[in-house]
């Protein structure tokens, strides 16, 4: 099982991966400062491939995978991680 702090540091990992804005990544780094639809081809983009490695970092801890909340991208780091943890 993942711990929630694991998760964290999961998700600024892949957040660093996307980073082409050069924006600090923290738990307190809003996902749309980082993430964009527009920014791939077809479905992948880094909105989907962040939400997609996330989620399966999840599984791969055999973590119960939670419903993802509404306008997450709005969210921090912190705020996400609470509710999908």
């Amino acid at each position: 099982m993942i711990k929630k702090e694991q998760l964290k540091n999961a998700m600024k990992y892949y957040l660093t991966s996307f980073n082409d804005e050069e924006v600090e990544i923290s738990d307190s780094t809003v996902h749309k400062d980082v993430l964009s639809e527009d920014d791939g081809f077809g479905p992948a983009n880094s909105k989907r491939m962040y939400k997609d490695a996330v989620r399966w970092t999840l599984y791969k801890k055999n973590h119960q995978i939670k419903a993802w909340p509404m306008g997450w991208m709005d969210k921090t780091v912190e705020e996400l991680a609470n509710e999908i943890y």
